[in-house]
């Protein structure tokens, strides 16, 4: 006798979710044909209402436009990567919603262990040899990332709960890099299958943005947390080196960030929160690509802060003298060199972490970076900001 409460194959999963999702993206139209995908960067955009849209259910349509999961085998462990950096509410961390959901999906693919976690920033959480300070998993506990991964049958791993002589392995950056032997990151990157990233969408005082690059800051040690505010010069480029180490090159497999609140002053933790009343969902398996449609979404919203928010920003006027002060307070040391900031983050010619990852991660920047809108139409305006930077070279694909 047929069971018709078997749970379905992996295959049957993604056709019968995939194709369902499809279906609803595309409302029976059929895509307007493009170039050749071999220069082009794909970005999924899913702009959603919530009181007719559940986030969970934008989530999963995102996740599933953005990749049909065929790197995940039965029982493969994967990483979900959150921003906790702090005890504070998203979006000054990622948000629970979005966890939720994405870890459920894995779950029901097929996926074996799936872990959440950080180590949360240096002025929360210290990791050293002579014992921790501060805890990530109080922080989570907090911002209520812990219970959404739990409720979702995650397993917590916080790295400053990993003894320390074991906490960290070095992270090896191909090619010439800023780092030396001073790079270390956790030491789980080197036992999961896979890595989910799920950043939050903000400013950083000292960053300019806070998105899916700096997101893996959380990964490294307190040592290399330190010799990267300390060496401040190539602050930039240090941060996209450690996203070309292969533990994260070669196994991240999505990064998703969703946008129904934003930071837009300020960061990594205080700051203005802007509430979308049409959130966003930027999802894409090429973490540069959509960091560069979250930077431009971010500035889109910055665009919809009271000019008495921005005014108050203290980026970049007085970054350098935060950036002094952070080393010195935390680590005891001075920060040898300037910090670089930009008045303009979107600028192609600006050597943002963004720019740099272009490069070192794949050689240049694309011939065209596409956005796959699904959803409601995106905001006119968002699309105009978008048509301000022909440098940039985005463009939104058209369904006809």
């Amino acid at each position: 006798m047929t069971d018709h409460f078997a749970r379905p194959s992996r295959r049957q999963f993604i056709g019968l979710l995939g194709g369902g999702v499809l279906a609803t993206l595309l409302g029976g139209r059929r895509l307007a044909q493009t170039a050749s995908a071999q220069s082009i960067r794909r970005v999924h955009v899913q702009s959603y209402n919530p009181a007719a849209t559940a986030t969970a259910a934008a989530v999963r349509q995102a996740f599933l436009s953005a990749t049909d999961l065929s790197w995940l085998h039965q029982g493969d462990s994967v990483f979900v990567k959150v921003a906790s950096n702090s005890n504070y509410g998203p979006p000054s961390v990622t948000s629970p919603d979005v966890l939720q959901g994405v870890v459920g999906l894995l779950k029901e693919a097929g996926a074996g262990d799936v872990y959440v976690g950080d180590m949360s920033g240096a002025m929360f959480v210290r990791h050293l040899a002579e014992g921790s300070k501060g805890s990530t998993r109080d922080n989570l506990r907090a911002n209520g990332l812990l219970e959404a991964a739990e409720s979702a049958g995650a397993l917590i791993h916080c790295f400053d709960e990993v003894p320390f002589e074991t906490a960290y392995v070095p992270g090896v950056v191909p090619g010439d890099n800023h780092w030396g032997d001073e790079l270390h990151v956790a030491e789980i990157l080197d036992r999961v299958d896979h890595v989910v990233n799920l950043p939050r969408l903000g400013k950083h005082v000292l960053a300019g943005a806070s998105l899916g690059l700096k997101n893996a800051v959380g990964w490294i040690s307190d040592h290399s947390r330190m010799v990267l505010h300390r060496d401040a010069a190539s602050f930039h480029m240090k941060i996209a080196e450690i996203n070309a180490i292969p533990q994260l090159a070669d196994k991240t497999r999505l990064t998703l960030t969703l946008v129904d609140r934003a930071l837009t002053t300020y960061g990594p933790d205080s700051g203005y929160s802007l509430a979308l009343a049409q959130p966003l969902i930027v999802a894409s398996d090429d973490v540069v690509s959509h960091d560069q449609i979250a930077l431009m979404t971010l500035l889109w919203a910055r665009g919809q802060t009271p000019r008495t928010a921005l005014d108050e920003d203290p980026y970049p006027a007085q970054s350098n003298g935060l950036n002094w002060w952070f080393v010195r307070v935390t680590w005891g040391e001075s920060a040898s060199e300037t910090l670089p900031v930009y008045d303009d983050l979107a600028a192609v010619s600006a050597p943002t972490h963004i720019n740099y990852a272009y490069n070192i991660l794949q050689g240049g920047r694309p011939d065209r970076i596409e956005i796959v809108p699904g959803g409601l139409p995106l905001a006119e305006d968002f699309v105009a900001l978008l048509d301000s930077y022909p440098d940039l070279r985005i463009a939104v694909r058209d369904l006809v």
